[in-house]
């Protein structure tokens, strides 16, 4: 090698690299070559400046080599070409001259490697030129346009047909994939890429890739699914062509994955969903519920992953999801009819099992899907605030009366704390989704307070357990007064003992053992009865001496006695045997008369107890359904009621019940929570307002319901008028028809 340029004789010595370059064409692996010599006679070529007779040449010698390369390639491309296309099996025959080719190529680069750097001194502006000389992007080049493009041109594209025939094959009969489909594809990609960096040459890398397979590759896949979806759909059922199109997609998927680029899978997927699935979703949408009812859970869970990979798929699925829960709830409430007012555990029972029901198959069948979790919330809502019959939902009262039935001592029903525990978290899943949750406070409140002050409650631990989970669901504004109620009745022990100690110091015995409870008129849902009433003398004393000691330690402070939730443990002596019974104050004002007499007209105890005569007849039938008194009626006043001195019963503690007529009170609290409501309204407003200082109407609308749907949802009429009353009230003021300000 010599490194000073000297004349040569270039036809001699390119004439003898060609012979070379023609071996490592025909067979690179067996090709017979010395790497130094061929890269020498390059070498030698480029760095010559004259010939054998010392003259210099028309063309630069690297010039001449440039040409001399580029017409071998140009003649040996045309040669391959023909030789495929002698063929039958043209991608076969394409793949291997292919593989020999780049190979070829790749080694013939690489004797090259001095003209190719040469290239690079001639031309710096044009970095597109420079690039295209080079040895290795000259025979791709070549490639592309002798054989790709001539495959195309001048014989019918026969090399990319057999390739979707081949593949259509494969699909009509799982015939595995030509091996050497994945080799021709990739031919496509690489001759516009630089093997050695594997970088862009220029332009788009994947140009002729993407226009001479993937375009009639998309295009094949379009025709083929539109014909067949078009079959299917009429020939066999949905739930059979949910399960072909997914079977179909995923085929697609793991062929294009093996034989495309990455690029191509999302367009590959994207014609597969518009063959398969959008032309035919609202079809396969009409089916989904008949799927449900019949609980073909596979089949749903089928439909569900061929509609997820559309747009909007899963949200539609989601809305019939939530309707078919919707109806499935109505239905089973309605089965329930009346009996869910008397009966709130079964009423209970049957939403916790729709929930629990669903939850379950959201989190089975739909993959735990936020949008199915979030129908199946929906339709309990629905379900919940929706009344069944007339035109107020009685869920919040009935789930109020359910936490009594599990907090209230009953000596029939024994359960563990643990399942009480587990029953109350099963009322505040249903708790959560009423929008009426101020009227369940309501109806708790007072239900709660009947609790405490009778002492009827399984444990403190679990009411007090029960209030802390209200806490949380609506926070401490709600709970507050709840609490206020322990803490009353807590502080009463004390002043009962207080007041044993107090009696003691005074030397004072009583005849009758006394609890009272001093409650805190604010917070507990209790009114003053307006109900006449004289107490017993036997009770006047008791009354008397805890008023005198109460205002002793609290001066200033009245008491206001609530007779009718009083109720006294009684014993009554009969001839041989002795009884205890429970009633009410008014009740015992009735019975303590007979220690006096036998007989009383219906007036004589009216006049006594100074209630009225409804009053008395209803008190009085308790003791008549008894056998306690007797009497022929009890709605005229002359009418004699007699003590039954022979009185008998297998029990000998009795609890004397009265028939209550709920339905004035819960009229009565449902006009309280409206109250309630107006106020609160009245209140959040005033707090925006104060905050915001001037505010737009349908701002101030939309922040009222954001403030208030934690107790309720309330309603615009409702709002308006609230705004109208501060108005009047002059705490807010109207700027314009659609403004509002706060007055300081």
């Amino acid at each position: 090698m010599t490194i000073i340029p000297v004349p040569i004789q270039f036809e001699e010595i390119y004439q003898n690299f060609e012979k070379y370059l023609k071996d490592i064409y025909k067979n690179y692996e067996e090709a017979v070559f010395s790497y130094n010599s061929l890269y020498n006679m390059v070498y030698t070529i480029i760095i010559a400046k004259k010939d054998i007779n010392n003259e210099e040449p028309e063309k630069p010698f690297k010039i001449q080599f440039g040409e001399k390369i580029t017409k071998f390639l140009d003649n040996c491309t045309h040669e391959i070409c023909n030789e495929i296309i002698k063929r039958e099996d043209i991608i076969k025959a394409y793949a291997e001259q292919w593989n020999n080719y780049y190979m070829s190529s790749q080694i013939s680069d690489k004797v090259c490697y001095y003209y190719n750097r040469s290239l690079s001194y001639q031309n710096f502006s044009n970095i597109k030129n420079k690039l295209d000389r080079t040895y290795f992007v000259l025979s791709l080049e070549k490639w592309k346009d002798n054989v790709i493009f001539d495959l195309k041109n001048n014989f019918d594209n026969i090399l990319i047909k057999q390739i979707l025939e081949s593949i259509n094959n494969e699909r009509n009969n799982g015939t595995p994939t030509n091996e050497y489909i994945k080799q021709v594809v990739d031919s496509f990609v690489k001759v516009k890429c630089d093997n050695y960096s594997n970088k862009i040459i220029y332009g788009h890398s994947q140009k002729l890739y993407e226009d001479e397979f993937e375009a009639p590759y998309i295009e094949n896949i379009r025709e083929y699914y539109k014909k067949e979806s078009a079959d299917l759909i009429k020939n066999i059922s949905i739930e059979e062509y949910v399960s072909r199109a997914l079977k179909r997609i995923d085929e697609e998927v793991q062929r294009c994955r093996y034989l495309c680029v990455q690029s191509s899978l999302q367009k590959v997927l994207d014609e597969c969903k518009e063959q398969l699935i959008i032309q035919y979703k609202q079809k396969l949408l009409d089916e989904f519920e008949n799927l449900l009812s019949n609980k073909q859970y596979e089949d749903c869970t089928n439909m569900y992953k061929l509609l997820s990979i559309v747009k909007d798929g899963v949200n539609s699925l989601a809305l019939i999801y939530e309707d078919y829960i919707a109806k499935y709830g109505f239905n089973e409430c309605k089965k329930l009819g009346n009996i869910k007012l008397k009966d709130s555990k079964l009423y209970v029972d049957t939403l916790i099992e729709v929930h629990k029901k669903f939850r379950n198959i959201t989190k089975d069948v739909f993959n735990s899907n936020p949008e199915f979790f979030a129908a199946v919330d929906k339709s309990l809502s629905k379900v919940i605030n929706t009344p069944t019959s007339g035109k107020i939902s009685h869920s919040p009262e009935i789930l109020a009366k359910y936490c009594d039935f599990l907090l209230k001592k009953n000596p029939k029903m024994i359960i563990n704390e643990d399942e009480i525990e587990q029953k109350l978290e099963n009322v505040i899943i249903l708790f959560k989704y009423l929008n009426d949750k101020d009227i369940f406070q309501k109806f708790y409140s007072k239900i709660l307070a009947k609790r405490l002050i009778y002492g009827t409650s399984v444990s403190e631990e679990l009411e007090e357990n029960m209030i802390n989970r209200l806490k949380l669901s609506c926070g401490v504004e709600y709970t507050n007064k709840l609490q206020r109620m322990f803490t009353d009745i807590n502080v009463c022990k004390d002043i009962n003992n207080n007041f044993k100690e107090y009696l003691r110091s005074k030397d004072i015995k009583q005849s009758i053992d006394s609890n009272i409870l001093v409650l805190t008129s604010g917070s507990w849902p209790l009114t003053n009865s307006n109900i006449t009433f004289q107490i017993p003398v036997e009770l006047e004393n008791n009354i008397n001496q805890f008023s005198e000691f109460y205002q002793q330690e609290h001066n200033g402070r009245k008491l206001t006695w609530l007779y009718q939730l009083s109720k006294a443990d009684v014993r009554l002596h009969t001839e041989g045997r002795r009884y205890e019974l429970n009633m009410t104050l008014y009740q015992l004002a009735i019975l303590l008369l007979f220690n006096n007499g036998d007989s009383f007209t219906i007036n004589e105890i009216v006049n006594s107890t100074q209630l009225p005569l409804v009053e008395v007849s209803r008190f009085l039938k308790a003791f008549i359904d008894l056998k306690l008194l007797e009497a022929s009626n009890t709605d005229s006043l002359d009418t004699v009621v007699t003590f039954n001195k022979n009185f008998s019963n297998k029990r000998t503690k009795i609890k004397i019940g009265m028939t209550i007529d709920n339905s004035q009170e819960n009229e009565i609290t449902r006009q309280a929570v409206d109250n309630d409501r107006k106020l609160f309204l009245q209140a959040v407003i005033v707090r925006i307002m104060k905050s915001k200082k001037e505010l737009q109407h349908t701002i101030l609308i939309k922040e009222v319901i954001e403030q208030s749907k934690n107790r309720f949802v309330p309603y615009i009429p409702a709002i308006k008028q609230a705004i109208e009353q501060l108005i009047d009230k002059q705490y807010i003021e109207r700027v314009n028809n659609d403004y509002y300000a706060y007055i300081a």
